[in-house]
């Protein structure tokens, strides 16, 4: 039997990628991206 890794995250981790999938769907803009995470536009640019 294969064993399981178990992987942690903060909870703040947790909500920038749920954030990051939005993006990639097309829900969310840069702009309201960065607003949410706390970031600037061109951080979220990358």
């Amino acid at each position: 039997m294969a064993e399981r890794e178990r992987i942690v995250v903060r909870q703040k981790e947790l909500r920038r990628l749920h954030v990051i999938r939005k993006i990639e769907e097309g829900v969310l803009s840069n702009a309201e991206t960065a607003e949410i995470v706390s970031l600037s536009e061109r951080q979220i640019r990358g």
